[in-house]
């Protein structure tokens, strides 16, 4: 397994700890992520995770499958 799928079964894992509504991580680059989830999942994570980004996106079209992609902010040692 190379690292870009190591990381995203890692997030993947982290994630449904807490957000047991997450179904997919997909990894675009070091700090960018897609998270695949229902509604009410995605805006509960953006509510409590938002602080953490450096910007997000929300996918939410009638026949699309919805996501937030996350670019994540540079210091995040504090998490």
């Amino acid at each position: 397994m190379y690292e870009a799928e190591q990381t995203e079964v890692e997030i993947l894992k982290d994630l449904r700890e807490h957000y047991p509504g997450v179904l997919e991580v997909v990894y675009e680059s070091e700090s960018t992520y897609c998270v695949y989830a229902d509604d009410d999942t995605l805006w509960r994570m953006y509510d409590e995770l938002a602080n953490f980004f450096q910007t997000v996106e929300f996918n939410a079209g009638d026949q699309e499958r919805r996501y937030l992609r996350i670019v994540l902010k540079g210091d995040l040692d504090n998490i």
